[in-house]
């Protein structure tokens, strides 16, 4: 997991400490993503402020997906005026043109597009996705053949959420190094959704049998399957950004955000349930004149794009992780990465000494004893000068910021573990190392462990 990644793979910029907001912080880039570290600066940078209201429409985005529901549209006109089914299946065009807008508005300030080998990670996310929609075609048709269609409903989450991550999170495990950087695992799971929300929404069209119906779903669908993008998206980011921070593939972050997801997409599904909807009252739902068509899908297309909108907030409270130093400068402020702990070791815990001993004692490595009863200092190191991050307008602190001669050099971190004299007495208990109160070491009675450094904000395993 440690394989130095292409320019590509990764991002340009080097690793060191960079502005991520105006706000007067640095947080610390390892040359692919930010480690979840930061810590106080003097002042923040001169950041751009968010966009105009409609300035969306001039973007990439926006202009495939008001393509792709126009294309979805057509077929479906066709088939309500010929009473052939089989025109709505021609919207899978459409569904591909939609579903890619979706792809972009999640990735539009990841540099995706620039990942090595793109077209290669393209056709494995669209293999993902086939995979994921014949698995949970299969799956749910078994389920609801077992224990009926309201209990297929609730496991639609765990279902097709775990359908469209199981190739990527494979490879993840048993791939190559390239598959472990969360921008090129997030790509490969907004494609897989993006593949069977095209098509589940294809066959979806295609399925009624009025011929005005067709309509409706065109009408519906296409906003309805950006969940399938924006859902998968967001587990996507958390579980590789906290791989990638914890150097394994499981992580407690990455359980969490799966569950989420799988919860959504279950509630999302299973909710017409609580209204005692059942497969043929189902159809009475569905439009049998041009003019239902129309009332009952514009109904339909404004609650779907409500959904889709809120969506949309939980892709990019995601994916905004993995934003890259270089791109903070020219991505709106709600774009700019948060430095959320995902996958971060927890700081130590102070432990006071057992036995006698009423406090902790304070050893160094050389066996040394402070004066008896003296407490380790846990909490944040006598405050120094704080680094500047300043920067000129509308550009963004990226150089690796040095250790600012104001604060004193950090004592040299010893081997892990570190076998030293100390005293019979000294019982088990987290201890300041060296007499340094930013660098505490856990002592199991023999030898030093666990150790962990304050870096201005909170303890880092080193």
């Amino acid at each position: 997991m440690t394989a130095p990644p292409t320019v590509g793979d990764a991002a340009s910029d080097p690793s060191g400490w960079y502005c991520f907001s105006v706000r007067p912080r640095l947080a610390e880039w390892d040359g692919v993503a930010w480690t979840g570290t930061s810590h106080a600066a003097v002042a923040g940078p001169v950041l751009p402020g968010p966009p105009g209201a409609f300035a969306f429409v001039r973007l990439p985005w926006f202009r495939w997906m008001a393509l792709g529901q126009a294309l979805v549209i057509l077929p479906a006109i066709l088939s309500g005026t010929t009473g052939f089914a089989w025109w709505s299946w021609i919207s899978v065009v459409g569904y591909l043109a939609f579903l890619s807008g979706g792809v972009m508005v999640v990735s539009r300030f990841l540099d995706l597009d620039q990942l090595t080998g793109r077209r290669t990670l393209t056709w494995i996310g669209v293999g993902s996705g086939v995979v994921a929609f014949g698995l949970g075609f299969g799956l749910e048709v078994l389920v609801d053949h077992v224990a009926g269609w309201s209990t297929t409903l609730w496991l639609t989450g765990p279902i097709e959420e775990g359908g469209k991550l199981l190739v990527p999170v494979l490879l993840l495990v048993f791939g190559a190094s390239r598959f472990k950087l969360p921008r090129v695992g997030l790509y490969l799971v907004l494609v897989s959704g993006a593949t069977v929300g095209v098509l589940e929404g294809a066959e979806y069209e295609a399925r009624p049998e009025f011929a005005w119906a067709h309509l409706q779903m065109a009408l519906v669908r296409p906003s309805a399957e950006l969940l399938h993008v924006f859902v998968a998206g967001f587990a996507a980011a958390v579980i590789w950004l906290a791989a990638w921070r914890r150097k394994r593939a499981v992580t407690t972050a990455g359980v969490v955000a799966f569950l989420i997801a799988a919860g959504i997409h279950s509630f999302h599904d299973g909710i017409i349930t609580f209204f005692h909807v059942r497969p043929r009252s189902f159809n009475s739902t569905l439009a049998q004149t041009l003019r239902e068509a129309i009332d009952r899908g514009l109904a339909g297309a404004a609650l779907a794009l409500v959904l889709a909108a809120l969506l949309y907030l939980l892709a990019r409270h995601g994916a905004r992780e993995l934003t890259a130093p270089g791109d903070i400068a020219s991505c709106p402020p709600p774009w700019r990465p948060q430095i959320k702990a995902w996958g971060c070791d927890p700081p130590p815990v102070a432990v006071a000494a057992p036995g006698p001993w009423s406090v902790a004692g304070l050893y160094g490595p050389d066996g040394t004893p402070a004066p008896y009863g003296q407490v380790p200092h846990y909490g944040p190191p006598t405050p120094h000068a704080l680094p500047a991050c300043a920067a000129p307008p509308h550009a963004v602190c990226n150089a690796p910021a040095q250790a600012p001669s104001a604060w004193p050099p950090p004592a040299p971190a010893p081997p892990t573990p570190v076998p030293v004299p100390v005293p019979s007495i000294a019982p088990p208990g987290w201890y300041a190392v060296g007499g340094d109160p930013r660098l505490q070491g856990w002592w199991t009675g023999t030898t030093w462990t666990r150790l962990h450094r304050w870096d201005g904000n909170r303890w880092m395993r080193t």
